[in-house]
């Protein structure tokens, strides 16, 4: 790889000497990098119908780019992942958050990566994305996820009530604060807090976790990256005007009242990730949960 596009979340690199750092090193090997901020603008917590694409310069990179860089968190990748679509360009997370799992290259690591990298020395992970439509008050809307999609009490409810529906057959009712469905790139988030298995990335399937259902025998479903999903938000309850919100990726809300639904299914298009020598799953995980 000679052409790269680097992404920087500016909180995490606000002098952005770590993205300079990389360009040089880009540059000594032979390559060549064309850099930006924030993919988003950093502006979460929007609609599916108002997200912001890349303006004609990112354009332009991004059709002559052979990688994505991008530096920040696993919050970083999700942006970077929705705002790149479907062109199914390759990504490399640098890790300047906290845990990130999905980022697998460390600061102390960026010299070696970077040198890897342009030697084409690497293999490419495809990651499944899911395409999910809501529909709200007649409204449809659709967007990408990579990680999930969870459909959860607003604020000031209680309870609610969703109802899981796969390939159009009834599958369960759950009360609760919601119910997720996930990746398996997602399975190592909001999933396994609620007690949701750890899949390996490249699997595909989905899995379906009540989230702090209110009985024990309520588990994750697992179903095929070929079935389609339903959730479908349950009868309110008195003195509550809003039931619910459905949240992609942890970053973008679509607010659901009772009757209201989300259809998730596998997208035609996938997330590419990086993963260089050396490096595995399940080391990486290991890190991460142990380390």
């Amino acid at each position: 790889m000679k052409k790269f596009c680097i992404i920087t979340n500016k909180s995490k690199d606000e002098c952005f000497e770590v993205t300079k750092r990389i360009e040089t090193l880009i540059s000594e090997y032979g390559g060549t990098s064309v850099s930006f901020g924030d993919p988003l603008n950093g502006e979460f917590n929007s609609s599916p119908e108002n997200i912001k694409t890349f303006g004609p310069q990112h354009e332009e990179a991004l059709n002559s780019c052979e990688c994505v860089i991008v530096l920040g968190g696993d919050g970083t990748i999700l942006e970077t992942s929705r705002a790149i679509g479907e062109r199914e360009i390759p990504m490399v997370g640098i890790n300047l958050g906290t845990l990130g799992f999905m980022s697998c290259i460390e600061r102390s690591q960026i010299d070696y990566a970077i040198k890897e990298l342009v030697e084409d020395n690497f293999t490419i992970e495809n990651r499944m994305q899911l395409k999910v439509t809501s529909s709200s008050g007649g409204k449809k809307s659709t967007c990408l996820a990579l990680n999930d999609v969870t459909v959860t009490r607003s604020g000031l409810s209680r309870l609610i009530k969703t109802d899981v529906i796969v390939n159009g057959q009834a599958v369960g009712s759950y009360s609760g604060d919601g119910c997720l469905v996930s990746t398996p790139t997602g399975s190592t988030g909001y999933n396994l807090s609620a007690g949701g298995p750890i899949v390996t990335p490249e699997a595909k399937l989905m899995c379906i976790t009540p989230i702090c259902p209110h009985t024990f025998n309520s588990r994750t479903i697992v179903v095929s990256g070929d079935d389609k999903v339903r959730i479908v938000v349950g009868e309110k309850k008195k003195l509550q005007d809003t039931e619910s919100f459905a949240t992609i990726d942890g970053q973008m809300a679509v607010r659901l009242n009772a009757g209201d639904y989300i259809d998730v299914e596998q997208a035609e298009t996938v997330a590419k990730f990086i993963r260089l020598p050396g490096q595995s799953y399940f080391n990486v995980l290991n890190l991460k949960l142990n380390g």
